[in-house]
């Protein structure tokens, strides 16, 4: 007999690429449709393998709160919405996790691995490289806070490796960073699920803008992911000191899952859809 739990609905994923496409491959195997949401057409390319599955769909769009409510309450809502975005992203977390605990659907949180910091420096704020003084400094946190780091530091001093968009790019420019010194390039991120990460970080592109620009110091996310993992490792083979912005505490009690244990805590959730 098909338990009920398997006749109910689909499953949303909110998610991006670096755990996503594991995350997919692990709820498709509990015999429901997972549409994943993403935030733009490009971050659906790393699904493409998926893209055959019938049971699969993927949805591009950064999602607003009437977005989330609208999917939430219509004719055929999810069975379950798990949330596998990125740890920096408390806004949308919260709203997800408000959201379904108004609509009675249950909510799964998949929170990534803190990695040890070994030699980087953890810093809680962004204020920090105004103790940098003279140094260099290339910054790999985004684009949406680099005016507030040049505005800090000057352009002389700051550099930015930033996502290859236009949205990106102009905001950059908008900040004050001659173009020089300004890389847009896509990230090192999971392939496909798995963490690949180049054998001889020394020679990577991310070790080139550090000897290109003589930088001194690498500001970064503590995210756990993939290119935190790349840039311990980068500034260890050209003797950069690396600086992590903290990881941001996870919004209120909630129902947490981990890679390990995402199948069972899902099939949970689904057999005792509570939220």
């Amino acid at each position: 007999m098909v338990p009920s739990w398997r006749r109910r609905g689909w499953i949303w994923l909110v998610a991006g690429t670096e755990d996503g496409v594991w995350a997919v491959r692990q709820l498709l195997a509990l015999a429901l449709p997972v549409r994943v949401q993403v935030v733009s057409p490009r971050a659906c390319l790393a699904y493409g393998q998926l893209a055959a599955n019938p049971a699969f769909q993927c949805q591009a769009m950064a999602l607003r709160p009437a977005d989330i409510q609208q999917v939430l309450a219509g004719r055929e809502p999810p069975a379950l919405v798990v949330d596998a975005t990125h740890p920096f992203a408390l806004r949308i977390t919260r709203t997800l996790h408000t959201a379904c605990g108004a609509s009675a659907i249950p909510y799964l949180r998949l929170k990534r691995p803190r990695i040890q910091p070994g030699p980087a420096t953890v810093v809680d704020r962004l204020e920090a490289v105004k103790d940098l003084g003279q140094s260099s400094l290339l910054a790999a946190i985004g684009s949406r806070s680099l005016a507030r780091l040049v505005g800090w530091h000057g352009p002389r001093h700051t550099a930015a490796r930033i996502l290859p968009t236009a949205t990106a790019l102009q905001q950059a420019l908008a900040a004050g960073l001659p173009p020089e010194r300004i890389a847009p390039l896509q990230p090192i991120s999971a392939s496909h699920g798995e963490i690949r990460l180049p054998p001889d970080p020394g020679t990577s592109l991310e070790a080139a803008l550090c000897r290109r620009w003589a930088v001194d110091v690498v500001l970064a996310r503590q995210s756990g992911g993939t290119p935190e993992r790349h840039w311990h490792r980068v500034c260890a083979a050209v003797g950069v000191s690396l600086w992590l912005l903290r990881r941001p505490d996870e919004p209120g009690p909630m129902a947490t899952c981990t890679r390990e244990t995402l199948s069972q805590k899902a099939q949970e959730c689904l057999q005792n859809p509570r939220p």
